[in-house]
Parts: C-alpha cells; structure tokens; sequence
C-alpha cells in the first residue's frame, strides 16, 4: 500500500472519530436541556426558639353535676317534701358549642429534641346547656343551665421533635372562665307553697304567687385549672400548624333565693354548686417571629 493511501486512511479515521465525539457531545448536551430541574429545597427550622403569637379555632363540650344544698331548716323540710334528697339529688347538664381566639408564647429549644416554653390564649365562646329533674310525679322541678362566654388559660409546654418540624407536646396550667350559671326550684300549676321561717323568713310560690319558688345566678369570672396536649408542624421558618385538646375543670356555686318571699320578711335559700368538665379540641395557626 502506497503512502499516500495509509496517509488518506489515517486522515478519514481521524475525522470519522471527530464526527462521532461531535454527535455525541451534542446528544449529551440535548439530554442535559430536557433534564427536569431539582425540586427547590425547603428552608429546613433552624430553631424553635423565639417567640409567636397565632389565632385558633375550634369546639367545646362541658359535663357539670350540680349539687344541691343548704343550711335553711325550712328549705330542707320543702325539699324533703319533693323527694329532693340533699346533696345526694341535683342535675346535670350538658353543653356545646363554638370558640374561636387568639395565642401568644415563647419556646426555647433546649436540646436538639426537646422545647420547653409558655403559652397564653383568649377564647370567645359560645357553649351552653340545660339539665332538669322532675318530682313527685311532676309536682317540683329543679333546673340548671350554664353558658360559658369566654375563657382563657396560661400554661407552660413541654414538647419533643419527632422530627425537626414536628413537635408533640404536653401541656397545663391555669385557667379562667366567664361562666352564666342559673339555677330555680318551680311548682306544677295548682300546688301551692308558702314557708315560713323561725327567722324571719319566707317562700312563696304557687296559688296566687309565681310558680317559681327559688331562683338565682351568677355571671363572673371564675378561676379553675387545665390539662392536655397536642401536635405542632413547623412549614419552614415561621409558620407552624397545630391541633390541640384541652381538659379544664372549674368550679362555681350559686345561691337561689325565694322569687316572692313575704314582704318585711328575708327570702329562704338554698345553694347549687356546678362543678365544670370543659373539653376542647381546636386547630391553630402561629407566626414564628
């Protein structure tokens, strides 16, 4: 083979392998443009510590006994009368309803897992109920009702991260309500009930009077304690999401009177204590600053 023919040889080579790395340098720089992009990443929490506030809502649902009692000998021997067997008799009665507020805290991450802190939160309420017994055939009936109004509570939290945007904490403290507690003794139309005391006092009801012998009330506010827990998911920095429950007990007695006591006379009386078993469940959302 001349010369001339291994050089025209080695020549086509070279420029065949030049053409091939050419085609596939450009296939690998197509593929690279239709290459779908990563997924932008997501701020990771840094830290739970620092202060937030946030706004909630959610339901409640409260079971309260109410024990009757009293010191007036003639109001005993009226409820002895009616079968009304004090403090063993009294009513229960049964709510529900809305709420909807605010929260404001501060956490402090201790360890890479646990956060501890304190939150304080406001709620507006719409939670109300009645319960009533019937005696001696339909003659007396005693009833109470209750709407809670508002409440609040203050509570320290101890939480764990599950993950580092994931939080499960426990939580209690103190606690408040505006609880509207009303409770009344009637009679069925045609009885009649006129007492009178050693003391200078009086009931009356029925007959020419009102049916209703003993009536009362109390709206204020009433201090009691709180317990539960929840999850919180932290969505980057600032913003997290929570879903909360929360068990709170108060207690508040009120005092019904005579409704019609005889003029110049002092009004018999007898006491109804609620004791208040509040659960609620909510959801939040808070602002990390």
């Amino acid at each position: 083979m001349s010369s001339y023919s291994i050089t025209g040889y080695f020549m086509k080579t070279i420029a065949y392998a030049a053409t091939l790395i050419a085609l596939l340098s450009g296939s690998a720089h197509a593929a690279d443009l239709y290459r779908k992009a990563p997924p932008a990443p997501v701020n990771p929490v840094a830290s739970w510590t620092g202060f937030y506030a946030g706004v909630n809502v959610g339901g409640g649902w409260s079971n309260t006994d109410v024990g009757y009692g009293t010191t007036d000998p003639v109001v005993a021997v009226f409820f002895a009368t009616f079968g009304v067997d004090l403090p063993a008799n009294g009513d229960r009665t049964g709510s529900s309803g809305v709420l909807g507020g605010v929260q404001i805290g501060y956490n402090y991450q201790f360890r890479p897992t646990w956060v501890a802190g304190v939150e304080a939160d406001f709620q507006f309420a719409s939670i109300n109920g009645s319960g009533s017994t019937s005696y001696v055939g339909g003659l007396a009936l005693s009833s109470a009702s209750q709407d809670i109004q508002h409440f609040g509570t203050v509570r320290a939290r101890l939480g764990y991260l599950a993950t580092d945007s994931l939080m499960v904490y426990a939580t209690g403290g103190f606690a408040y309500a505006q609880l509207n507690n009303a409770a009344a003794m009637t009679v069925a139309p045609g009885a009649t009930v006129n007492l009178i005391g050693g003391v200078g006092t009086s009931t009356n009801c029925g007959g020419a009077f009102p049916n209703t012998c003993f009536i009362g009330s109390s709206n204020s506010l009433t201090p009691g304690w709180t317990a539960g827990g929840g999850l919180e998911y932290a969505l980057g920095q600032n913003w997290s999401l929570k879903g909360e429950y929360l068990y709170a007990h108060f207690e508040q007695t009120v005092t019904a009177a005579a409704a019609t006591p005889t003029a110049g006379t002092l009004p018999n009386t007898y006491t109804a204590k609620f004791a208040t078993d509040l659960h609620i469940a909510r959801v939040g959302l808070n602002y990390r600053f």
